[in-house]
């Protein structure tokens, strides 16, 4: 039963993440100016990402937990550390992107 309750958690956080993943790309594609694209794919991608790592989290807790296997907690670290990589660029590009395109005054 507890099985059924880590697969069905880790599905969800997966369906999460895809469907934010949709939005943010049909954001890019459905705003008219630079700022509305930014600010959709900024925040729908961190909230994609971040659905899909914890997914990603859960599973290497749970075949830790079942197998015991070291394999599954240097997954787990692997992937926090990736997160926190994408997270950091993500922002970072969102912030030179804001930059260059601001209005002359």
């Amino acid at each position: 039963m507890m099985q059924l309750v880590w697969d069905v958690l880790i599905w969800i956080f997966l369906a999460t993440g895809a469907g934010f993943g949709a939005l943010a790309f049909l954001g890019l594609l459905i705003f008219p100016d630079i700022r509305s694209r930014m600010f959709t794919a900024t925040r729908a991608v961190l909230i994609s990402v971040s659905a899909i790592t914890m997914a990603g989290i859960l599973f290497g807790i749970n075949g830790f937990l079942v197998t015991g296997g070291s394999q599954y907690a240097t997954f787990v670290i692997h992937t926090l550390f990736f997160y926190g990589v994408v997270v950091v660029a993500n922002s970072a590009i969102a912030r030179i992107i804001l930059d260059r395109t601001r209005p002359e005054s």
